[in-house]
């Protein structure tokens, strides 16, 4: 989804981010299932484990250690509950998933389709979170582990209308509670960091501790009777002292001792490689691709901005050179843009609407009949100016609200950051991402996810998956004849698409080939041609989610394989509308599975 500040929920935000003793006592009975469900199979004799009865234990499990994303995923009950990473609970959630991977062994004979690609992302989601707790040692080397879910507590319950208000007021009382015993954790826990993980949480946590006493104060007040407001305004400022006391404690007492590099060197690399992309490719493999990529489009950049050119400055030379003629376009692209929150905010409703009635009118997908989205600008503790995204509502509760939050710059920002600001999200740039992020992109994508059969795949599925389709449906809507193929309009989706490839491309540099951010940056606008907003954002994201950064171009790569596979196998028999219908209602499927389930449907 994602150009530069737009930020899906990812498979580690899901773990990471919004993102007691009955909790306890669950994840106690989850690591010892019985052998109906995580030892059948296992035994002489014994017949193999259902995969369905394993996912809906592991199910049951997950919901309990990490309840804010149970509510985010539409799990009411899970509101007044908030994450605890005390050492036996996350000692328990560790035998969890090792069970997990013995029960489910290799593929079975007998299995069918839906149980081994469900089965795969169980594995895959095993050993991610295996990575995290027992690699990674997150509790102890992971302050931004701790930030992100103290950000996140209050991001679904402040809008779910699914909540009553008294039920909202004893939630929220619950997690401030939560946040002061996570913020005890931390400070006992921590031990070691990377510096920009470390900077990272002080800056999430203070922004936090400032939204918990402004913003999230008058948002969760009406919540209260009269006579619990007392009550409710001490706990705000305990949870908000508890919050600034553990970045101070990061600031004086972790950061001058860290020993972690930033980077995480090649063999680190490879493995989360595998885990995170599911794929077998090598880091050079990986930057030959991309290579290749960047060199392709920008010989497609350069054949559409002479289009623009000859259409807007007839009377005037071509250029022959690449930088002056592709500079010009991507300077008229960036001229045409909103100015503050309240146009950007419209621009995009408007947009909403426009791709929705597209797709319906060109018929590209079969849609929802009923639209269940909520729009509005990235509310204050995402960090400022940084982050906006989808956040799927979630098979718990599937007809809830979609979050659509747009990334933003105050009003009274200085000009000059709202100008880069706006730059970036130009009108040719929104009107392209509109349809990775929303119609048939994400929102369509994770809503039918959410609708389906399969809730493994809404909550663990491939981000290969997920982001190279929301990329695929950007050029098939613009091949469909979106925002009538305006040059601009496809420029916009070529820049990103050349940024997917510079992602993947300096994710590999970073971590494997010692590139600095001077480097970085230098070659993301020399050769990226990335807007300055996103090239200064990009630093911070290889640093946080190196592997989701190459799924973007993987996924895309992936998808438009799959697609011209697909018009040869089927020939005159191909028809758009029930491949991408397919595709949707999968749910979210490692790509290279993708082909069995086309080949299943009618």
């Amino acid at each position: 989804m994602n150009p530069g500040l737009f930020k899906r929920a990812t498979r580690r935000d899901r773990r990471c981010h919004f993102t007691r003793p009955v909790l306890a006592l669950l994840l106690g009975w989850a690591a010892c299932l019985p052998a109906s469900a995580t030892e059948a199979g296992t035994a002489g004799g014994a017949p193999p484990p259902v995969v369905a009865d394993l996912a809906a234990d592991y199910l049951r499990a997950w919901r309990a250690f990490y309840p804010s994303q149970a509510l985010a995923q539409g799990d009411a009950s899970a509101a007044a509950r908030f994450e605890d990473f005390a050492a036996e609970r996350t000692d328990a959630w560790i035998t969890r998933n090792r069970r997990l991977l013995k029960a489910l062994g290799e593929d079975r004979a007998g299995w069918s389709l839906d149980d081994r690609i469900d089965a795969r992302l169980l594995r895959l989601q095993a050993r991610q979170e295996l990575e995290l707790w027992v690699d990674d040692a997150a509790p102890r080397r992971s302050p931004g582990l701790y930030a992100r879910h103290i950000a996140g507590a209050f991001t679904h319950l402040l809008v779910r209308d699914n909540i009553a208000p008294e039920q909202k007021a004893t939630a929220i009382s619950a997690r401030l509670a939560g946040i002061r015993r996570l913020c005890a954790v931390a400070r006992e826990q921590l031990a070691d960091g990377r510096p920009a993980d470390t900077a990272g949480a002080i800056r999430t946590l203070e922004a936090t501790a400032s939204f918990l006493t402004g913003g999230f104060t008058d948002a969760a007040k009406p919540c209260f009777t009269d006579t619990r407001q007392s009550d409710f305004n001490r706990s705000v400022a305990d949870a908000a002292a508890a919050i600034r006391g553990l970045a101070g404690h990061l600031r004086t007492r972790l950061q001058p001792r860290l020993t972690l590099p930033d980077a995480y060197g090649r063999h680190t690399y490879v493995r989360k490689m595998r885990l995170d992309l599911d794929h077998d490719l090598t880091p050079e493999e990986l930057l030959r691709l991309a290579e290749a990529e960047i060199r392709t489009v920008r010989n497609e950049m350069s054949v559409v901005a002479e289009r623009h050119w000859r259409s807007r400055y007839p009377a005037e030379t071509v250029p022959v050179d690449f930088d002056p003629l592709v500079r010009r376009a991507l300077d008229d692209m960036e001229a045409d843009r909103a100015a503050d929150q309240q146009a950007f905010l419209r621009q995009f409703l408007e947009l909403i609407d426009r791709a929705e009635s597209f797709v319906r009118e060109r018929g590209l997908a079969t849609l929802p009949a009923r639209r269940t989205l909520l729009t509005a600008l990235s509310p204050a503790h995402f960090a400022g100016a940084a982050v906006g995204g989808v956040y799927s509502a979630g098979p718990f509760d599937p007809e809830a609200a979609t979050l659509f939050y747009l990334p933003t710059i105050p009003d009274d920002a200085p000009a000059a950051a709202r100008d880069g600001f706006y730059r970036s999200f130009n009108t040719a740039f929104n009107t392209m991402i509109i349809t990775h992020e929303i119609c048939p992109g994400h929102y369509l994508q994770l809503k039918l996810a959410a609708q389906g059969a399969h809730p493994v795949r809404a909550l663990f599925g491939s981000t290969v998956f997920v982001e190279g389709w929301a990329s695929f449906c950007e050029e098939m809507t613009l091949d469909a004849g979106w925002d009538g193929d305006r040059p601009l309009t496809r420029l916009a989706h070529l820049r990103k698409r050349l940024e997917n490839a510079v992602r993947a491309y300096v994710s590999v540099q970073v971590h494997c080939h010692g590139w600095d951010r001077e480097r970085l940056t230098r070659f993301a606008v020399d050769t990226g041609l990335l807007p300055p907003q996103f090239a200064e954002n990009l630093w911070g994201r290889v640093l946080e989610s190196p592997l989701q950064l190459p799924s973007y171009f993987l996924g895309y790569r992936g998808f438009s394989e799959l697609y011209r596979a697909e018009r040869r196998r089927l020939g005159d028999r191909f028809s758009l509308r029930a491949f991408n219908d397919a595709v949707l209602r999968s749910g979210g499927v490692p790509l290279d599975l993708l082909p069995e389930v086309l080949a299943e449907k009618p």
